[in-house]
């Protein structure tokens, strides 16, 4: 994809890491009086929410104008949303599960007294997710708000190739070209991030102690926890039960993707060799040729549990109490938030940002989590294109019926 030459990590997240490790031990000598250098670490927070909302907005709109390309496989794209968004929100609720059994927030206060979250109710988070001003929307970062009127505004594109096609492409490089420009943006801001980890961190350690490093740690455990539920029960179970093949074979096929997805940490960079493995699965070429591409950009499960940890994470830190619609919100913004990741490393630190701010949570720990995001990413990134390849053996099982096992079974290319 042309917005991954865009936008390269480099040794960026090293230095990040580098800059959380050098800012814990500044707070650890300095102690409160870290917190002078704070201010550098608002401005991080201050640029992660400038960027947010067209990020939100411009990936989504621009993943789905590809809905275009789906004549014969409208079905296989209808099919693969159900798979999506089925397998998104299972693993947010194990994310949701596992901070709550783990609870990596609590021991640590970052309030002087208990944050109160705005009531809310299921009808009124539902009403709230329809847009009825689209500058307002943006101006107070709702996001659930911008991701509908980006899914509006990338299925209007994708339709109009029928019947406009000048201006279905014209729309179509507009929003790649603004995908490209936000990326860019992110790119410079991701320069200033060790500043602001730096900031963050020594004041995190200076005023709060060593619990909060504990906290950040156990946080991190809560994640692996999750992810490694989805890999090796969610998964093993479906190809088991539901695919009706062998776990280990298709481990043994996709290997290669995952391997290369941990060290790049990149959905996107990833995708030539997932797409490779896949059509090793027995599943018809075009599926994949749809579906990977899509995949890459939308179906992140790891982000979705990740989302809601983060959540249950920061609340028990403040001292918020999470309602029955707070959770709702936090599993949905697992699944949607997932959807705006693009498939870029790190992509995850910008909708734990939107996550936080869409409960009103503060979002200090975001540059906490950007700090030692490396650690998360890996098995993250990881977890995501393991999950890309069963939504096209689903499809081509259920929905196209072309599923061809003996193929599947034959020892790997």
């Amino acid at each position: 994809m042309g917005v991954e030459q865009v936008l390269k990590l480099g040794k960026r997240p090293l230095y990040a890491l580098i800059a959380a490790i050098v800012g814990a031990l500044v707070g650890w000598v300095a102690g409160p009086s870290a917190a002078t250098i704070k201010p550098f670490g608002d401005v991080f927070i201050a640029l992660l929410k400038f960027i947010v909302g067209p990020l939100v907005f411009v990936s989504i709109a621009t993943a789905v104008t590809t809905v275009q390309s789906f004549k014969r496989l409208g079905k296989i794209f209808g099919g693969f949303l159900v798979y999506w968004f089925v397998f998104g929100l299972i693993a947010a609720i194990i994310g949701y599960t596992w901070a709550n059994i783990i609870k990596p927030g609590l021991g640590v206060q970052l309030a002087s007294k208990q944050i109160e979250l705005a009531e809310v109710s299921v009808s009124q988070v539902l009403l709230s997710f329809i847009p009825n001003n689209p500058i307002k929307a943006f101006l107070e970062l709702n996001t659930m708000q911008i991701i509908i009127m980006a899914l509006l505004t990338g299925f209007a594109i994708a339709l109009l190739g029928t019947t406009l096609p000048e201006e279905h492409n014209f729309l179509k490089k507009l929003f790649e070209s603004l995908q490209a420009l936000i990326y860019k943006i992110v790119d410079f801001i991701l320069w200033y991030a060790p500043v602001g980890i730096f900031a963050l961190m020594a004041n995190l350690v200076g005023t709060v102690g060593a619990m909060g490093l504990a906290s950040l740690a156990k946080m991190v455990f809560t994640q692996w926890a999750a992810y490694l539920t989805i890999l090796l029960v969610v998964h093993p179970l479906f190809i088991m039960l539901i695919l009706r093949v062998n776990p280990l074979q298709y481990w043994r096929k996709v290997y290669p993707a995952m391997l290369t997805a941990f060290v790049t940490q990149s959905s996107s960079a990833t995708m030539p060799i997932t797409l490779r493995v896949t059509k090793t699965l027995g599943v018809p070429d075009d599926a994949a040729d749809v579906i990977i591409p899509l995949a890459a950009t939308i179906n992140m499960q790891a982000v979705a549990a990740e989302m809601p940890i983060y959540a249950v994470w920061a609340a028990q830190m403040y001292g918020a109490h999470l309602t029955v619609a707070h959770v709702a919100i936090a599993l949905i913004m697992g699944v949607f938030g997932a959807a705006a990741v693009a498939g870029v490393p790190g992509g995850g630190i910008m909708i734990a940002a939107i996550t936080l701010q869409t409960l009103g949570l503060p979002l200090d720990p975001v540059g906490w989590i950007a700090g030692i995001y490396v650690v998360i990413d890996m098995f993250n990134t990881m977890l995501n294109v393991t999950g890309d390849p069963l939504g096209v053996m689903f499809v081509s099982k259920f929905v196209l019926k072309e599923f061809d096992k003996q193929k599947f079974n034959a020892p790997p290319e």
